[in-house]
């Protein structure tokens, strides 16, 4: 990770759209898709230009046994296309990230046994580990953390309390870790979320800032679950 990225003012917020999505996406035409590119893990070119990408969930008679999301540029166009399975014996927490033809450019990965871990692996195939995600417990605010594979904390997610956040729209800030700059920031609006960052920023940080914010949503939508069948106390 390049310490200069941190130093680049924090990305134009204000030109983050809040028109609503269509019900389908073109898939990118972009050529240069599947090129190899020296130092950038497979799958993940199409994050070398991009400062901003949306992430819209998309909805399935069979949303009881998992989640489906597209991974959307600024024009519109599908960039990637996104599983969450659901097993009754399997991990904890198992997403799948593939490109428009099929082929898996990232995992993330929850398999110890304690809930209260709530750490994700970042995995890309051939790869190897990327990054770990995990949620910090705190009361008053959301905190998750981006490590590397060392476990050395690169950013923080910084937001509002899932006691507040659960039901309307969200913002949350990606910063530092000394927490003294902005690199980024997490919308989420409905079931929708933009994600932006620097044009500069690493690509395997730009994909652990897009899991995290998967793994973010999951947490909320956890939350979300739980309290819509909770008994009342009425």
């Amino acid at each position: 990770m390049q310490k200069e990225a941190y130093q680049d003012p924090p990305p134009n917020y204000e030109a983050i759209t809040t028109t609503a999505p269509p019900e389908s996406y073109p898939i990118s035409s972009h050529t240069g898709e599947s090129a190899l590119v020296k130092g950038v893990p497979p799958g993940l070119q199409r994050l070398l230009q991009m400062n901003q990408i949306s992430l819209q969930e998309k909805f399935t008679v069979s949303q009881d046994w998992g989640r489906s999301f597209d991974v959307l540029d600024q024009m519109g166009q599908r960039m990637y296309q996104v599983t969450q399975y659901v097993q009754c014996c399997g991990p904890l927490y198992d997403l799948k990230v593939r490109d428009n033809a099929g082929q898996e450019v990232m995992a993330l990965l929850e398999s110890r046994a304690c809930r209260c871990s709530h750490l994700v692996e970042v995995i890309v195939p051939s790869y190897g580990l990327v990054g770990l995600v995990t949620l910090n417990w705190n009361t008053f605010v959301t905190h998750l953390s981006i490590m590397n594979p060392s476990k050395e904390v690169i950013l923080l997610i910084l937001g509002p309390s899932f006691q507040t956040s659960i039901f309307g729209n969200v913002t949350f800030e990606v910063k530092s870790r000394d927490e003294q700059h902005v690199v980024g920031m997490i919308k989420g609006e409905g079931n929708k979320y933009i994600v932006t960052f620097p044009m500069d920023m690493e690509v395997t940080m730009k994909a652990m800032i897009m899991a995290s914010c998967f793994f973010l949503d999951s947490i909320i939508n956890e939350k979300r679950r739980y309290v819509a069948t909770r008994p009342s106390s009425d």
